[in-house]
């Protein structure tokens, strides 16, 4: 007779989720801005194991706000909107931290049964830093080689 008081599931056949602490990525998203959350988000998806359509739409809207970005930038160094040039490093802080948003109200539930089942958040030391400076890099490679191709104009 098989014991009834002895676990049916062994951490062998359960394939567990990791996940990064949610709230903490609103500073990935304000430091490092919108290419930041954007990768670590969709990481931080598939880790917690989310229906593939859920991280299309992510990929998708994600890939809408760098475009909006690129758009307000570009209209900044064209003055149509009269906004200094020094203020595009807030406009890339500011699609982040909606970009942040939109992860979060995805991520929020599952992370939650995350923790239920103790799961425990990863940190984000090396991997935010590693996207703050990665995508701090290439945004400036992009805004910089943006706004150089409207002064050639």
């Amino acid at each position: 007779m098989e014991n009834l008081y002895e676990p049916s599931l062994t951490s062998n056949d359960v394939d567990r989720t990791r996940s990064y602490e949610i709230s903490h990525l609103f500073f990935v998203a304000m430091f490092g801005g919108i290419l930041a959350i954007t990768s670590l988000g969709i990481q931080n998806a598939r880790w917690l194991k989310i229906e593939k359509k859920h991280i299309q739409l992510l990929i998708i809207i994600s890939f809408v706000l760098i475009i909006a970005k690129l758009a307000v930038v570009y209209a900044i160094g064209q003055q149509i909107i009269a906004i200094d040039k020094k203020s595009i490093i807030f406009v890339d802080r500011l699609f982040g931290i909606a970009c942040f948003f939109i992860f979060f109200v995805f991520l929020n539930k599952p992370y939650k049964e995350h923790l239920a089942v103790d799961g425990e958040p990863e940190s984000l030391r090396k991997s935010g830093f590693i996207a703050f400076i990665d995508s701090s890099l290439l945004d400036a490679v992009v805004t910089i080689f943006l706004l150089a191709l409207l002064e050639w104009r």
